[in-house]
């Protein structure tokens, strides 16, 4: 039962990672004037490419991945980009209330790309404890 219980805390513990490291970002978007011009599609690789890079950042710093086994890394590959990209969009919708010119939906892709970036890092060059 102890095994079972460290590794529901090791796969949060990963998985908030993922997910709270997009958070800066997020919130200086949510402050940044939008251009209604900008193509989402651009957007999505600069945010993928920026999720690329904070994961290698991350990778330097932190090297082992707390998840040892495989299933349990596929599930945070999958799972963090979604839950992220909700939460975010959950926050954005917030301040539309403030701002009516935000778009959750941006930030909803804005999220997801940058930890999809992040996760695909860890999840290739993390080494298992």
């Amino acid at each position: 039962m102890e095994e079972i219980l460290v590794l529901v805390i090791q796969v949060l513990i990963e998985l908030l990672f993922n997910i709270v490291i997009s958070a800066p970002f997020e919130l200086a978007s949510i402050t940044a004037p939008s251009s209604k011009g900008d193509n989402p599609v651009i957007q999505a690789m600069i945010w993928l490419i920026l999720g690329l890079a904070i994961g290698g950042v991350s990778i330097a710093v932190f090297s082992h991945s707390l998840i040892s086994i495989g299933a349990l890394r596929v599930f945070n590959l999958v799972a963090a980009p979604p839950t992220a990209a909700y939460l975010s969009q959950a926050i954005a919708r917030r301040w539309t209330k403030s701002n009516p010119s935000i778009n959750p939906r941006n930030h909803f892709w804005h999220a997801f790309c940058l930890t999809l970036g992040v996760a695909i890092v860890r999840f290739a060059y993390a080494s298992r404890l």
